[in-house]
Order: C-alpha cells, then sequence, then structure tokens
C-alpha cells in the first residue's frame, strides 16, 4: 500500500535538487526564474516591480548552507531600487553602455568574474560570498549610461499568475556547442508522470505523449478502465536553472533586454492588436493587456509581437535616432526575439507557441534558412507537443487550465499554413485526418478587457473582425483539403462532382459583414483581404483544368469544360482584382498582411496568362489587371520584402512575353514552326486552350503552377 508513494517520492527530490540554491522572496511566490545569484540585489523581477528584494533559501532538510533571509536595508528608497546592481570588479568594457529612461527600470548583469566568486560548485552559495557581492550597490552606474542606443532599456518582464511559470533568464546558445551546466543537471522527463493520478492541474504544464501508436498505450494498460479517453495531461513544471553569465552578455549584446520607450511599445502594441491580432486571434487581449501594464508579460512574447506589428507602425516613428528605416527596426526586434528564443528564455509552452508563431513574419530573403516556413514548421511541431490538434476533455479540474485562446491559436496556425503551402508549392505539413480540434465559431471570441484599455489599443468593431477570421479558418480548411489532394504528387484527378462541392463550400464561406455605419479603414481592409483570400481560392479549385478535365469528363466536352474553368478562374481573378483596387483607391494597402501578397499570386497568375491571348479584349484585360496588381504590389514592397520578390518575378514574366510576342509579330511564322512548338509546349501544357498563345506557354508556366517545378524554390511566394 505503501509502494506508490515512495515510488513517487524519489522523483519529487530530484525534481527539487534542480532548482537554484537561491531565490528572492517575490520570485518564489510567484514561481519564476531570480537572477539574484547573478546580479545580487536586487534582482531583475523586483527591480521591474519596484518591490524590496527579500533573500529567501531554499528549505531543504539537511542542508547548513541555507541563506536566511536578508531583508531591505533602511536606506534604500524607490530610486535605489530603480538603478542596476553593479560589483566594484565590473568595469565599462564588461558592461556595454544602455541608455535608461528616466520613468523606467533598467536591469545590469554582473561580468562572469563577479559570478563565479559569488557562485559555488553546484550552486552551493555562501553567506559571506553572497553579502560580498549583493551589497555593493550601484557603484559608478551613472557613468555607463552615456552612449544612446536605438532602444532604450525598459524592463525584463516576467508571467505572472501560474500555472505557467515564465522566466527572466535561461541557459544560452553556447550549448550548441557545449551543454550548459544547468542542461547537464536538468534530467526531468514528463513520460512518467502521465501515470500518475492529480487531483488537481495548478502549477502544472500541459503535456501530450501522443497516441496509441507510441509510448501513450501505457496508459491503456495501466488504467484500462480510466473515465477519460483524452490524452492530454498535465505534468509537473520542469525545475528552472539559473541563467550563465556568458548567456547574460549573449542577450545583452543581442538587444533583447533593450525595448522601445515607453510610447514607441505602445503604439506598436495598438498596431498588433489593430492589424495583426483581427486574422490571428492568438492572444487573449484581457490577459494580455492586463499583464503589460503590470510589467509581468513575456519578453519573448513581446519582442515576437513587435515584429508582427513592425510593418503598421507609422513611418513618422522612424528617426535616426531610433531607427531609419522599417527594416532596420524589423531586424534589430527579430534578432532580439530570436537570442531569447536560442537562450530557451521561455518556459511556457503556449507563450513559446504564440512567440515562434508570430517570429513566422520574418523574412529576409528566398535563401533565408530561418524564414516564415521555419518559423511555422516550429510552431506546428510545438503544438503536437501539448496536444493542440487534439480536442481536450474539459474537467471541473482542467477549466480553468484549458484557455480559450488555444482553439484559436491552433486554427491560426493552420491558417498561416495553408498559405504558406500555397505560396512555396509545399505539401501541407497538417494531417486534418490526425486532428480533432473543433473548428472555431462565435462561442470562441475574446472577452473584451476595460473600456479604457479597449479604446487605447482595440480596434471599435472586433465581433465583426472575428467573424470575418471565423470565416476565414473554414475557407483555408477547404483550400487545404484542395491542395492536399488535387496538388499532391500522387494524387487522382478529381471528379466534376467533387469539385463542384469544394466551389459550393468555398461560396459558403463568404461573410456578410453588416453595412458599415461610418468609415473604419481596419475593418474596411480586412473585408478586402478576405475578398481577396476567397477568390485566390476559386482560382487554386479551378486552376489546374484550364489545361486538363476533371477524372470523368468526356472527350466530347473536355473543350466545354475548359471553357468553363477559364471563365471560372477569370471571373475571381477579376473579382480579387476589384478587391485590391478598393484597397487602392481607399488608401488601405498599408494595411494589409503577410499573407496577402501570397493571395495575389493566383490572380496575377491569370492575368499573366489572359495577357497571351489572341483575343484583342481579352488580351488588354488581362494587361490592365495586371498592371493595376503590380501597382499595388510595388506598394506593398515598402513593408514586406517578400512583395518585392514577387515583383521582381511577375515584372520578369512580364518583359518576356512582351518580347516573346514581339518576336513573333516580327517573323512570318511557317507550320513547321507552329507545329514544332506546339509539340514543345504540350508535353508541359497538355492541349492549351483555344484563343491563347501557345508561343508563351513556356514562360506563363514558370509563375503558373509551382508545383510543376519540382525541387523549385519559390520563396518569393511568403
Amino acid at each position: 500500500m505503501e509502494s506508490p508513494p515512495s515510488s513517487s517520492r524519489p522523483r519529487r527530490i530530484t525534481r527539487a535538487s534542480k532548482r537554484a540554491a537561491v531565490a528572492c522572496k517575490a520570485c518564489n511566490q510567484r514561481k519564476v526564474r531570480c537572477t539574484v545569484t547573478l546580479s545580487g540585489r536586487p534582482c531583475a523581477n523586483c527591480t521591474v516591480d519596484g518591490v524590496p528584494c527579500e533573500i529567501l533559501g531554499r528549505k531543504r532538510r539537511h542542508n547548513s548552507y541555507l541563506l536566511p533571509g536578508v531583508s531591505d536595508s533602511p536606506g534604500e528608497d524607490q530610486d535605489e531600487s530603480r538603478l542596476s546592481t553593479q560589483t566594484p570588479q565590473q568595469t565599462p568594457q564588461q558592461t556595454p553602455p544602455v541608455q535608461v529612461t528616466p520613468s523606467t527600470p533598467s536591469v545590469t548583469h554582473t561580468s562572469q568574474a563577479d559570478v563565479s566568486s559569488t557562485v559555488a560548485a553546484q550552486e552551493k552559495i555562501e553567506v559571506a560570498q553572497y553579502e560580498a557581492s549583493g551589497n555593493d550597490e550601484c557603484s559608478n552606474h551613472q557613468d555607463d549610461t552615456q552612449t544612446p542606443r536605438p532602444f532604450a532599456m525598459e524592463h525584463t518582464p516576467a508571467l505572472e499568475n501560474p500555472p505557467f511559470a515564465n522566466t527572466a533568464a535561461s541557459p544560452s546558445p553556447r550549448a550548441q556547442t557545449e551543454p550548459s551546466e544547468a542542461s547537464r543537471q536538468s534530467k526531468f522527463t514528463a513520460y512518467p508522470e502521465i501515470l500518475e493520478t492529480i487531483s488537481s492541474p495548478e502549477d502544472r504544464v500541459p503535456f501530450y505523449p501522443g497516441d496509441k501508436r507510441g509510448p501513450a498505450i501505457l496508459i491503456d494498460i495501466c488504467d484500462p478502465n480510466r473515465s477519460l479517453k483524452s490524452n492530454l495531461f498535465f505534468v509537473p513544471m520542469p525545475s528552472i536553472e539559473s541563467l550563465l553569465p556568458e548567456d547574460v552578455s549573449y542577450l545583452r549584446s543581442k538587444g533583447a533586454f533593450s525595448l522601445p520607450a515607453r510610447h514607441i511599445q505602445e503604439a506598436l502594441i495598438r498596431c498588433y492588436f489593430h492589424h495583426v491580432h483581427p486574422f490571428s486571434p492568438i492572444l487573449e487581449p484581457d490577459d494580455f493587456i492586463s499583464k503589460y501594464e503590470k510589467g509581468h508579460v513575456s519578453l519573448l512574447l513581446l519582442w515576437s509581437m513587435f515584429l508582427a506589428a513592425a510593418s503598421f507602425i507609422d513611418e513618422s516613428y522612424f528617426s535616426d535616432d531610433f531607427y531609419p528605416t522599417r527594416s532596420d527596426m524589423k531586424r534589430a526586434v527579430y534578432r532580439g526575439a530570436k537570442a531569447l528564443y536560442d537562450v530557451d528564455y521561455e518556459q511556457d509552452k503556449i507563450t513559446l507557441i504564440q512567440s515562434v508563431f508570430l517570429l513566422s513574419h520574418w523574412y529576409n530573403n528566398s535563401e533565408d534558412r530561418t524564414g516564415p516556413w521555419h518559423w511555422t514548421g516550429i510552431a506546428i511541431s510545438l503544438s503536437h507537443t501539448i496536444g493542440l490538434h487534439r480536442q481536450p476533455v474539459i474537467t471541473p479540474e482542467t477549466s480553468e487550465v484549458v484557455r480559450p485562446c488555444w482553439r484559436r491559436l491552433w486554427w491560426s496556425i493552420y491558417i498561416r499554413e495553408v498559405w504558406l503551402s500555397l505560396g512555396q508549392g509545399r505539401p501541407i505539413r497538417i494531417s486534418l485526418k490526425d486532428c480533432d480540434t473543433p473548428m472555431v465559431g462565435p462561442y470562441d471570441e475574446d472577452r473584451l478587457p476595460s473600456a479604457r484599455n479597449s479604446e487605447k489599443y482595440l480596434p471599435s468593431n472586433l465581433t465583426k473582425l472575428f467573424a470575418l477570421w471565423v470565416s476565414l479558418a473554414r475557407l483555408s480548411r477547404v483550400l487545404g483539403t484542395i491542395l492536399s489532394t488535387n496538388y499532391a504528387a500522387h494524387s487522382t484527378k478529381p471528379s466534376r462532382a467533387e469539385i463542384e462541392s469544394d466551389e459550393r463550400e468555398i461560396r459558403e464561406c463568404n461573410c456578410i459583414v453588416a453595412e458599415r455605419t461610418k468609415p473604419d479603414p481596419v475593418l474596411s481592409s480586412h473585408i478586402y483581404q478576405f475578398k481577396l483570400y476567397l477568390e485566390a481560392s476559386i482560382i487554386v479549385l479551378y486552376r489546374p483544368f484550364v489545361l486538363e478535365p476533371p477524372l470523368d469528363v468526356s472527350s466530347s466536352e473536355q473543350a466545354s469544360w475548359k471553357t468553363l474553368a477559364c471563365q471560372k478562374t477569370r471571373a475571381a481573378a477579376s473579382e480579387a482584382t476589384g478587391a485590391v483596387n478598393s484597397m487602392l483607391a481607399e488608401d488601405l494597402l498599408k494595411l494589409c498582411l503577410t499573407i496577402t501578397v501570397l493571395a495575389m499570386g493566383p490572380p496575377m497568375q491569370i492575368h499573366l496568362f489572359e495577357s497571351t491571348s489572341s483575343k484583342h479584349l481579352l488580351r488588354q484585360t488581362g494587361k490592365h489587371n495586371l498592371a493595376l496588381c503590380m501597382l499595388a504590389m510595388n506598394e506593398l514592397r515598402k513593408s514586406y520584402v517578400s512583395a518585392d520578390a514577387a515583383y521582381e518575378l511577375f515584372d520578369r514574366a512580364i518583359g518576356k512575353v512582351d518580347a516573346a510576342r514581339a518576336r513573333k509579330e516580327q517573323s512570318s511564322a511557317s507550320s513547321d514552326f507552329s507545329n514544332d512548338d506546339s509539340m514543345q509546349t504540350d508535353h508541359i501544357w497538355g492541349s492549351y486552350p483555344e484563343g491563347y498563345d501557345i508561343l508563351v506557354g513556356g514562360i506563363v508556366s514558370d509563375v503558373w503552377m509551382p508545383f510543376l517545378n519540382n525541387g523549385t524554390d519559390y520563396g518569393p511566394w511568403i
């Protein structure tokens, strides 16, 4: 009867032995990492909060070297607590100068030499060592803050209110070549914990051990009569290790602790909730804004949000003493966020997934291995580890832990994956056959914060914007099915009935938004973008059958079917261009999202195809619409490098089409030449639709169907 407790007790002791030996009282209560062993008193979190930093030792039974609680000295006032700790041995060369705003605290860490005299082997810290390094506060600090930097030091936020604990610091990229001491000591594994019965998931984190094809089958063997068949478990949070001094130096060199000035932060957060959040509602505005106002939000998440919002911030914020261009700002923000990711700063899996999802807004060039495809793949993998793709069983114990944003987060990742797959011509990495997370609906809408914070950060028509996003999620699910079936390497041609059924599903996703009573640029831009996405999906559905008929179309009906497919794609491209034209007329292109660049690809392909028609009216219409789309794409180049790549691709294709047309007009085409050229293009294109010029078929194919060009990197579409 006593064997289960005895078997579980060693695991608890093992986890406890990996924790830091010293933490202040505030960090201990909040269950976040404390930097007092590195920076001395006050620690980073207490510096941010402006609260006394009382030192508490670990409550071990048999260790005699524990630190007693150290109270603040009477002479330590609020202003001193805002300054960073520095030991007498620290030099300006060891601490890069940082400009500190008067109204916000700064965080400066000690050098490796100071820490080595403070931290003994296996974190056995002596009281005398701590007092020698922790009480020499604020010496010569003002001399180190004279050199201006683009970002002013604001704070190092930490997540408040468990179950998901956050950290203020963590191990560094040196672990890529040599494991840190903390990582060598950490041997916690979540798999044995899934066999334990818990009464409450409080202070635990979600974990998904997989389905029955893996080790999760042991659950059914050990407990075949369990009432809940869900494999979503909550396991103890892994221990938080101490930060190594070289990691601090690395993060500071990347600017990870240097946040923008307060007014710029607020502008970026407002841009995020106005232009990114409506079509990617991965956060809970009420929860985030509350934590941000208290200074307790994840630093990695904050940097990632700044990256996504940087495309929308007004150009008036850019200057020589901040950042001269938007691309410079994006690069600096991404550098800070990636540094935090590299050192495993974030321990909360949900916050980590949200952060890497937002990092997928980073795009440098088609050769960048850490672009949108990379970060979205990481978000998918991490989502699988905690079971976001599976429907959780809600019980009274788990109802407070399973957050409303989980389902929105999963479908936001799926939406982005589908459109990236379309843009890059790569397989979708999410199979809906392995997922049972329900489709989002009106019941998933955000809980709004107070009226003051709503007006400060949030758009006015969130309910209508959320309805648009729900329609986008449904549309993307249909589009994902089309890409997975009609464009797969070993797929079979769909029947005419299946194509018509897919079109009906796409049309049913159309969201009718109530008439706008007053101008609202945010709502209008999202309505036009959704219209573009819907028409692009129609084009993707019918595009392959412009050249080849469906499975069950007889030879006598093939010509009429190709005509129908041409009409469907031309009509959809015209409607999509109409939405682009409306955004141009209302000056809304500056509010477009990154996937809008992807969605403009199919209509532009159709217009390029139209420009090769032998019919004068169709050819001129195609040229006119393509020129309009090129004008819009040129405007998007100001915000997105991907738009610049797409513009260059189509500009070159247009030049080749025009050159081929000019050569044809200057030469007398012979029947032999025509037959030879027809034979050259037929093996790629099949029977070319009537009224189009086969002489430019090979040129159009370069931007027509990326799936036909195996091995080609279509990075410009992201």
